[in-house]
């Protein structure tokens, strides 16, 4: 249902994702918030429910299917991303919106500039 942080659960049986050629499985170690969210919760952008929120996130690729191998990725790269569904702990994300992310630059952080470079950017 939407409605605010109450009417969120938290789901711990949620499949993990199956994937389509040119998509990589990232294991999430963070999610970025963004008001956007708040949009999604209160029904103003409606969405199919039940759904996992987030739109940005990092983590390393768990799984990598043949066209996103073509494109140079692998398991065990550290990435982030712009895409829905990351408020989960695996996220099916296409391989175009890939970024990846330089050892020197904690998830945390890389995570924050998704979105957030992405609108100041623009």
């Amino acid at each position: 249902e939407v409605g605010g942080p109450e009417a969120m659960k938290l789901e711990t049986d949620y499949p993990v994702p199956e994937l389509s050629d040119g998509q990589v499985l990232v294991k999430n170690q963070y999610a970025g918030l963004n008001f956007i969210d708040t949009y999604h919760r209160s029904g103003l952008y409606a969405r199919e429910l039940p759904c996992a929120l987030g739109q940005e996130g990092a983590g390393v690729i768990d799984v990598v299917t043949p066209k996103a191998a073509e494109m140079g990725l692998k398991v065990g790269d550290r990435v982030a991303y712009n895409s829905f569904f990351s408020y989960a702990e695996y996220t099916a994300v296409p391989a175009a919106k890939i970024l990846p992310v330089p050892d020197g630059v904690p998830l945390d952080i890389a995570t924050a500039l998704v979105v957030q470079g992405m609108t100041a950017h623009y």
